[in-house]
């Protein structure tokens, strides 16, 4: 089953959409995956559209959501693309699910991708209901990865300058300059974050990654102290020609630790 959903946030609605297998036990845990920095809730090569496919067929809920100024969700993404946005985002889909009666007795996992890892990392780590996190190729050292190879160097300048810049990593967006000034106010540290944790967490970063160096899950990975699990698969950041991998690789990992 496939439900399309408007979550309130920051005054504006979230494009969500939720999958549940066919049949539903008030404990089966559901998993609310974030997208990353450009994405959406269906993901490059429907990566994220095809992971949720895969869970609800394996018997778990899985809910997609666009943050606001991405994918179908309202607002601008020049204006309203911010880290502190975004973990204020998820924080109210979090809070959409524990007010929804059939998810009363529902652990809760978050699945992150890119930036949307470090969401998963840092937007929720005193919330009780959270049973564990998933992060694909997650951003864990935010200003030198948006500095040196997301942004480039140039184009930091710019936006700390107070500019709005375009065209960065060969995509076609406009970025306003709250988002580099909210990095470097708030220096987001996911990794120590992360070390206060205890859940369950499985870290999932390809060998071919280009985008986010895999140095930092090697990092996350040594600082983490609850039961942890890496795989370094052969994929860049998308999984371009490999979407197939995320879910299995995830999916026994749930079975694994929630079924």
């Amino acid at each position: 089953m496939k439900e399309h959903i408007w979550i309130p946030s920051r005054g504006l609605r979230l494009s969500a959409m939720l999958h549940q297998p066919a049949e539903v036990r008030r404990d089966t845990p559901l998993i609310i995956c974030c997208h990353g920095f450009t994405g959406d809730k269906v993901g490059a090569n429907q990566l994220t559209l095809n992971l949720t496919k895969k869970l609800a067929q394996a018997g778990y809920n899985a809910l997609r959501f666009d943050f606001l100024g991405s994918g179908d969700s309202e607002g601008e993404f020049a204006a309203d693309t911010i880290v502190s946005g975004w973990q204020t985002d998820l924080r109210n889909v979090v809070a959409w699910v524990k007010h929804q009666a059939e998810f009363a007795e529902t652990p809760i996992l978050l699945y992150g991708h890119s930036l949307g890892g470090l969401i998963a990392l840092t937007a929720l780590t005193n919330e009780p209901k959270i049973a564990g996190r998933v992060v694909f190729a997650p951003v864990l050292h935010p200003i030198a990865n948006f500095r040196d190879i997301i942004l480039g160097p140039e184009l930091w300048a710019q936006s700390v300058a107070g500019k709005t810049i375009a065209n960065f990593f060969a995509k076609g967006f406009s970025l306003q300059a709250q988002f580099v000034k909210d990095l470097l106010a708030n220096d987001y540290d996911p990794i120590g974050e992360a070390a206060k944790l205890r859940t369950p967490l499985l870290i999932i970063h390809g060998t071919s990654d280009l985008a986010v160096p895999p140095a930092g899950s090697e990092e996350l990975l040594q600082k983490y102290a609850g039961p942890k699990e890496i795989h370094r698969p052969q994929i860049d950041h998308v999984a371009t020609g490999s979407i197939e991998v995320l879910p299995q690789i995830i999916i026994p990992w749930l079975d694994k630790r929630f079924k």
